[in-house]
């Protein structure tokens, strides 16, 4: 007895067709699936955004104060056992240099007063006007210099996020004193660095 097979099958065209369809429904999907999974929930997008921030460190706007012209960046980045120190500025008079984390994340006096005292985590061992120790600009006013600092870190209580940096011009670090000039030649407070800066 013969039995007649193609009827009981879609036409070529159909089939076709079926196929297509399937596989259409079968990219949606996938797409979908991805776009759930890159967007995340908030906690995750948060969670992530704090890991960043935390790899990209602090960088602190220098000002200039005391009268003096100087400009740059101060940022610091968790590395080993402490934080890179990197200072990037222009106009700092010739010679030596220093350079102290302070307490309160505030330069608005004239002077560097309202920075507050210089600090140091008690995991550097260093005591707050040693903490990074002397640096030295080139003859034309400039300086790029990076420095190690163990027990330092960007946030976190032994961080800098939430206080300011001063730089002094010469070898001293001395006491900031209301509307009394002193050394002090440039201010900034740290906050989250972004992916295009240095």
């Amino acid at each position: 007895m013969r039995t007649d097979s193609t009827a009981s099958q879609p036409a070529p065209g159909i089939r076709r067709l079926a196929v297509a369809a399937l596989v259409s429904v079968l990219v949606s999907v996938q797409v979908a699936g991805c776009a759930s999974r890159g967007a995340g929930t908030d906690a995750e997008q948060k969670t992530m955004a704090a890991a960043n921030a935390k790899s990209l460190g602090q960088v602190a706007e220098l000002r200039a104060i005391g009268g003096s012209a100087v400009t740059g960046k101060v940022k610091v980045v968790d590395r080993g056992d402490g934080a890179t120190l990197t200072v990037a500025a222009f106009n700092i008079p010739t010679g030596p240099y220093r350079v102290t984390i302070n307490r309160n994340g505030n330069c608005t006096s004239p002077n560097g007063f309202s920075a507050g005292p210089a600090w140091s985590p008690p995991e550097s061992k260093r005591a707050p006007a040693d903490l990074v120790g002397e640096l030295h600009s080139g003859e034309a006013g400039n300086t790029n210099a990076t420095v190690h600092v163990p027990g330092l870190r960007a946030t976190g209580p032994d961080g800098v996020a939430g206080r300011s940096v001063i730089v002094y011009a010469g070898r001293k670090v001395t006491a900031a004193v209301p509307d009394v000039p002193n050394e002090l030649i440039a201010c900034g407070v740290f906050e989250p660095a972004q992916t295009l800066q240095f």
